[in-house]
């Protein structure tokens, strides 16, 4: 049996009794999306405590309890980068900290960007939009400088489902 070691309306902190840390997400899916628009992909910058870094990462959050995964999606494209897009499409899920964490990542793509408005954040995020070319962003991949993970699992589902291509 495990042990709660933190609990919070969010998540509940576990040991296991291998002394093991588990983390259960109460709200455990979430959605991220790549959008490609001129050769250049939206990557969001943002302050991430675990590692005392600023990241670059993919747009994205957490699906509330009843939202559709593309609604969601949606939401925080247009909250964290003020993006509005027209067709967009599922293209896979993962666990990106399966060995840690219940959290599930759907990700989606879409070259359709139909406009840029004003970023509507909560008050409690400080997070910046960026347009990075996608050939930097392959590059930083490949080389180990990217610290988001889910990126470059997300570029390799779109190059799998022929969305785009590796240069």
């Amino acid at each position: 049996m495990n042990r709660a070691i933190y609990q919070s309306q969010y998540y509940v902190v576990e040991e296991t009794k291998n002394h093991e840390i588990i983390v259960h997400d109460m709200i455990p899916e979430s959605a991220s999306v790549v959008v490609i628009h001129q050769n250049c992909v939206m990557l969001v910058r943002q302050h991430r405590e675990a590692i005392g870094e600023r990241t670059l990462e993919l747009p994205g959050g957490t699906i509330k309890p009843g939202e559709e995964k593309v609604v969601a999606v949606q939401r925080e494209l247009e909250e964290e980068a003020g993006i509005l897009c027209g067709d967009i499409k599922y293209i896979g899920s993962a666990y990106p900290l399966a060995s840690l964490a219940n959290r599930r990542v759907h990700f989606y793509f879409t070259d359709d960007v139909r406009q840029v408005t004003v970023l509507r954040q909560d008050k409690d995020e400080d997070v910046n939009p960026v347009w990075v070319p996608l050939r930097k962003v392959y590059r930083e991949v490949r080389e180990g400088r990217s610290n988001d993970s889910m990126i470059g699992h997300a570029l390799m589902l779109c190059v799998l489902h022929g969305l785009l291509k590796l240069d």
